[in-house]
């Protein structure tokens, strides 16, 4: 039996990889239509789409569909869970990070549950392989007792000013939109912590240099090289923070400013007192070092992901279990589980508030668990 589909909002740069998936996959799929408030964004967007547009949100919303893929700006996001919650939707994926400021998010959870829906928030490098890894290692106490970890993360120069970092509404820009993807990773491996104190900030205007990269609006596409200047962002240039826990830290830091495309420079390192995991989150370079050998991994220094990777392989797979994982879930109705459900996003966007919170008293910030 096929799922129907429909798309609240079509706003968000995925919204075009979301289309591909789901023309590659009409045999199990029926996309029913989409719906933009933005009578422009919704015209330009036919072109791409593979279903009608529809005008007249509460006319897409009678069909009888089954899943809601909901695109729209931050802003936006928490109105359409919401309707999609009242209209019966049987599964829920949201765009990162699902709402402009967290406290918009938190009382939809309660509705998700009440009425069994699956959710799923696109932070995608929770399937990426080596994230995957990291949670073996850490899940099976391969390090041993753990001291402290780092977890880096930003975006290519120049991204941090996209419309979709620069919301005068949000909460924050980059560390928050794209930064996500990184601190997920943090909550689900670790939880949240006791306490932590940050710093979030914009940093002094400093004279126009070459950027990365930067895609200026929903159908420009990527442009290399652009011409951008630290500390006119409309949010932060930079984030870091130190979180506790019970029995060991983790270190926090985040750039808007790397000289690299996405993932190339995120890492992450996590210590314990029988070794050590260094992940390049793009896969070749990472490694563990180990006291003694553990199961097949020597004593001293293993490379790790030695194979050959395709530029953008390794996220483009991890793009696609999530869609797969998703869809599987809807069909087996399995609202819980290793994935970004509505719990792991109330969680995220907790730890966001209280981020911000410190950052905004420059001071330590309790979280009650």
């Amino acid at each position: 039996m096929k799922l129907n589909v429909i798309f609240l909002g079509t706003s968000h740069p995925h919204i075009f990889h979301r289309f591909t998936y789901l023309q590659a996959r009409s045999d199990t799929i029926k996309l029913l239509g989409y719906y933009d408030h933005d009578a422009q964004v919704a015209e330009q967007m036919q072109k791409h789409a593979c279903c009608p547009r529809y005008a007249d949100l509460g006319e897409l919303m009678s069909l009888p569909y089954d899943i809601a893929l909901i695109h729209g700006r931050d802003a936006e996001n928490p109105d359409y869970i919401h309707r999609a919650i009242k209209s019966g939707a049987k599964g829920l994926l949201v765009e990162k990070p699902g709402a402009a400021q967290p406290s918009a998010f938190y009382p939809l959870v309660p509705e998700i549950r009440a009425r069994g829906i699956v959710f799923e928030v696109g932070w995608e490098l929770h399937y990426l392989e080596t994230v995957e890894f990291a949670r073996r290692i850490v899940k099976g106490e391969v390090l041993g007792p753990i001291t402290e970890a780092r977890f880096h993360g930003g975006c290519p120069g120049g991204a941090g000013d996209e419309p979709w970092q620069s919301d005068s509404g949000s909460i924050g820009g980059f560390f928050y939109s794209l930064g996500g993807h990184v601190v997920e990773s943090v909550v689900d491996l670790f939880g949240l912590p006791r306490h932590l104190v940050s710093s979030i900030r914009k940093l002094p205007v400093r004279p126009p240099h070459e950027g990365f990269s930067w895609v200026p609006n929903l159908f420009s596409g990527r442009q290399l090289n652009p011409e951008k200047t630290v500390g006119e962002l409309a949010h932060e240039d930079i984030a870091s923070a130190i979180l506790e826990y019970d029995d060991f830290n983790v270190h926090l830091d985040f750039t808007a400013w790397e000289p690299s495309a996405y993932l190339k420079d995120w890492t992450i390192d996590i210590y314990g007192v029988g070794g050590s995991l260094h992940l390049n989150l793009d896969g070749p370079g990472s490694s563990i070092v180990l006291k003694t050998a553990v199961g097949t991994w020597k004593a001293g220094r293993n490379s790790l992901f030695t194979g050959e990777y395709a530029e953008g392989e390794i996220l483009a797979a991890a793009f696609k279990k999530q869609m797969d994982s998703f869809f599987h879930r809807v069909q087996a109705g399995l609202v819980d589980g290793d994935c970004c459900n509505d719990t792991m996003a109330a969680k995220l966007l907790k730890l966001y508030d209280a981020l911000y919170e410190s950052a905004q008293t420059r001071s330590w910030v309790s979280m009650s668990m």
